[in-house]
C-alpha cells in the first residue's frame, strides 16, 4: 500500500507539473526574465532558504534525539511539497510526508511532528501577518479599501494570538475531550473508534511536544519568522529590479497580502490563476503596479523550479543493507540478545496498553528494544493474568513488528 501511494503520488505530480508548464506563455516569460536579470536567481536563493527554515522547524517537532537525519527530512519535505504544490497545498502533501518516513518513524510520531510544524507555521505566520498589516497601515499611503483589508488582517491575527497563548498555557487535550463530551451527550461511541483514538494520540503527543520544551517553541518561532522574511525579501528583490523605489515595508505588505491569499486558495492545484491575481492585487495596494506581472511570473517559475527539484529527488526506500540499517542496528547472529518482557504484575495496577504520551507502554518497550538490536523478544502472558482484549492487542503488536514471541503457557516458555 505504501508503495502504491508513493508511485501514485509521483505519477499525479508529474502530470500536474506538465499541465502547469503547458499554461505558461514562454515568450512573455523570456522577456520578463531578461528584464529581471540577477533578481531571478536571487529570488530562487531566498526561496531555498525558506525551505531550509521550514525543514529546521520540522526537525525540531520530532522527539529528541531525532532518529532521522536533517538531509532525509529536507528531501522528504521537498518531494511532498512538490506534490502538495501541484495538488492541494498544505493538504495533499502532509500525509505523504508520513508515508515517506514510514520506514524510520512511527506513524503517530511522524503525524504529530507534521501537524505541529504545520499548525505552528500557520499560527506564527498569522501573527506576522498582523504585524505586517499594522506596519502597512502606519507606513504606507493605503486607499480606504486597502486600509480596511489590512485592519481586518490585524484584528484576526490578534484573536489567533490570544487563542494560541491560552492553548500553550492550558492543560489537557481539546479535540478528544470534546468528542468524549459529545459521546456522553448523545450516547454515541465516536471517541472509541480507531480513527479518533489515533487522532487523540496525535493530539496528546503534539501538545506534549509543544508545551514540554521552551527551546522548541523558540525554534518554531524563529524559523517561521526567518521563512517569512525570506519571502518578503524575495518580493523586494523582484520588485526592486522593476522599480528601484520599492521599499522593504511595501514588500512586506505585498507578502502579507499574498500569504493570506495563498491560504485562501490552497484548494487550487498549483495555485493557477490565484497566484497571479494575488500578486497583481498586492502590488497595486502599495502603488508598485509595474512590478506585478514580474512578481507573479517569478513566483510561478520559483514554484515550478522547486516542484521539479522535489519530483527529481522523490525519496524511495533504500535497498539492501541501507534499509536494514535504518530499521534495525547491525546484529551478530552468533551472539543473540534476548529481551524478556513481563507486562503484568500483581502489585502494578497500570495495564501495559495504558497510553504514555500518546503511545501504549507496551509499544514503547518493544519497539525501542527491537531498534536497539534485540534479536529475540519474549512476552510472558499467562492465562491467569491476561484478558481477551490484552491478548488481541499483544497479538496485533507482535504481528506488526515481527520477531516477538508471546508465551502463554509454561510449555511455551520452556520451548523458547
Amino acid at each position: 500500500m505504501e508503495r502504491l501511494i508513493r508511485l501514485g503520488a509521483l505519477a499525479v505530480g508529474l502530470v500536474l507539473f506538465a499541465l502547469a508548464l503547458y499554461y505558461i506563455n514562454f515568450r512573455t516569460a523570456v522577456g520578463t526574465i531578461a528584464q529581471l536579470g540577477a533578481a531571478l536567481p536571487l529570488a530562487l536563493l531566498f526561496s531555498g532558504l525558506w525551505h531550509l527554515a521550514r525543514t529546521w522547524a520540522w526537525a525540531w517537532c520530532f522527539p529528541q534525539p531525532r532518529t532521522v537525519s536533517f538531509a532525509r527530512l529536507a528531501r522528504v519535505r521537498l518531494a511532498a511539497e512538490a506534490f502538495s504544490y501541484l495538488t492541494l497545498r498544505g493538504i495533499a502533501g502532509e500525509p505523504l510526508k508520513v508515508v515517506l518516513l514510514g520506514d524510520v518513524i512511527d506513524a503517530r510520531e511522524a503525524t504529530a511532528a507534521v501537524a505541529l510544524e504545520r499548525v505552528a507555521y500557520l499560527i506564527v505566520t498569522t501573527w506576522i501577518v498582523g504585524v505586517g498589516s499594522i506596519l502597512a497601515i502606519i507606513g504606507l499611503p493605503l486607499s480606504h479599501t486597502w486600509f480596511r483589508v489590512f485592519r481586518a488582517f490585524a484584528i484576526a491575527a490578534g484573536i489567533v494570538a490570544l487563542l494560541t497563548v491560552l492553548v500553550i498555557g492550558g492543560r489537557g487535550s481539546y479535540v478528544q475531550s470534546w468528542i468524549v463530551r459529545i459521546d456522553r451527550r448523545f450516547g454515541t461511541s465516536i471517541a472509541g473508534g480507531r480513527l479518533m483514538r489515533f487522532a487523540g494520540a496525535v493530539e496528546r503527543q503534539m501538545l506534549e511536544l509543544l508545551r514540554g520544551n521552551p527551546v522548541r517553541l523558540a525554534v518554531l518561532l524563529l524559523a517561521t519568522i526567518a521563512a517569512y522574511a525570506c519571502m518578503a525579501v524575495e518580493a523586494w528583490v523582484v520588485l526592486h529590479a522593476i522599480d528601484p523605489a520599492t521599499s522593504l515595508n511595501a514588500s512586506l505588505a505585498v507578502e502579507t497580502f499574498s500569504r493570506v491569499a495563498s491560504f485562501a486558495s490552497a484548494f487550487i492545484p498549483a495555485n493557477l490563476g490565484a497566484l497571479e491575481a494575488s500578486s497583481l492585487a498586492a502590488v497595486a495596494a502599495v502603488g508598485a503596479v509595474s512590478g506585478g506581472a514580474a512578481l507573479a511570473l517569478a513566483r510561478r517559475l520559483r514554484g515550478l523550479f522547486w516542484a521539479a527539484v522535489g519530483l527529481a529527488i522523490y525519496p524511495r526506500r533504500a535497498r539492501g543493507s541501507n534499509t536494514s540499517a535504518l530499521r534495525q542496528p547491525e546484529r551478530n547472529p552468533g551472539h543473540p540478545h534476548t529481551l524478556l518482557y513481563f507486562p503484568d504484575d500483581a502489585s502494578v495496577r497500570i495495564p501495559p496498553f495504558a497510553r504514555l504520551a500518546g503511545l501504549p507502554i507496551a509499544e514503547r518497550v518493544l519497539r525501542p528494544a527491537q531498534r536497539a538490536g534485540y534479536t529475540r523478544i519474549f512476552v510472558w502472558l499467562p492465562d491467569a493474568e491476561r484478558t481477551a482484549t490484552q491478548e488481541t492487542s499483544f497479538t496485533r503488536l507482535a504481528r506488526s513488528m515481527g520477531g516477538v514471541i508471546i508465551a502463554r503457557r509454561e510449555e511455551d516458555w520452556r520451548a523458547c
